[in-house]
């Protein structure tokens, strides 16, 4: 799994169905709005990402899944 700091947009838009990516929790709201912005934007291809897992906050990070 990859972890990802910064560029989080390209990121999610890259990733492919099924990957998982680790994200810093301090992020979690900035992703949140990101994902909804980018289910509307690729709507014609049908992308959804979810967050997988629990947070897990002893490292600060959490995992996003490319599900469609």
């Amino acid at each position: 799994m990859v972890k990802v700091t910064e560029n989080w947009a390209q990121t999610l838009r890259g990733m492919k169905v099924g990957e998982i990516v680790i994200f810093p929790v301090a992020s979690i709201s900035s992703i949140n709005t990101t994902i909804c912005r980018l289910r509307l934007e690729m709507c014609v291809e049908g992308a959804d990402w979810k967050r997988v897992g629990v947070i897990d906050k002893k490292n600060g990070e959490f995992q996003i899944k490319r599900v469609s």
